[in-house]
């Protein structure tokens, strides 16, 4: 009763309270509505765990109408305060241009605020992007460590997977990474030549 006093009264934290108690039905009968009501109420108010969930709700279509658009808008509110979901989320979307331009450049800007903050959902994408060289140069080495380091905090349900697949691809097909080469009689002009420069994995 005090927590339904207090949303009325306007206090944010109250209304982000009771709006995931109406989400997730815990003491109250769950209603989609009144979750995305509250919510809002509380987002309006600058309430950034709010202004993520406003976001995630009108990315799925519940309590409202479904909008990839709105999503990100209330994202982006939420990342400018720095709020590691909603940096990786609205990173999400610009990956996959869902509600906002595509840009892999965005994308990792984003991931990279969000990994900042330990957010092991994040670093595993960002090392996605790493072993595919999206938005980023191709790092097999960047891509494992930061794979390793996304199941260290947490990540356990893709990751993990992730993490044996590239390590069996670079056996295969990267045999000397991390491996300490030595070229004999040879310059770094001479490794360059036409091809380019020659550079780390």
């Amino acid at each position: 009763a005090m927590l339904t006093e207090a949303a009325a009264q306007g206090h944010a934290e109250a209304q982000a309270c009771l709006g995931e108690m109406y989400n997730f039905g815990q003491g109250v009968a769950q209603d989609d509505a009144r979750t995305f009501e509250l919510y809002s109420q509380a987002a309006l108010q600058g309430h950034a765990r709010s202004q993520y969930n406003v976001g995630i709700l009108y990315r799925k279509g519940l309590g409202c109408e479904q909008s990839d658009e709105r999503a990100a808008e209330w994202w982006a509110k939420a990342a400018e305060q720095g709020y590691a979901n909603a940096q990786c989320n609205l990173g999400d979307a610009h990956r996959d241009g869902e509600g906002v331009p595509q840009s892999y450049e965005r994308a990792v800007e984003l991931y990279k605020l969000s990994e900042a903050q330990a957010d092991a959902g994040a670093t595993a994408t960002l090392g996605a992007c790493c072993f595919d060289g999206c938005g980023v140069d191709q790092s097999y080495a960047e891509a494992r460590r930061l794979y390793a380091l996304a199941v260290a905090r947490g990540e356990t349900q893709v990751t993990p997977g992730n993490l044996q697949e590239l390590n069996r691809f670079i056996q295969e097909d990267c045999p000397l990474l991390d491996q300490r080469v030595v070229l004999r009689g040879l310059n770094t002009a001479a490794l360059n030549g036409a091809r380019g420069t020659a550079v780390d994995f």
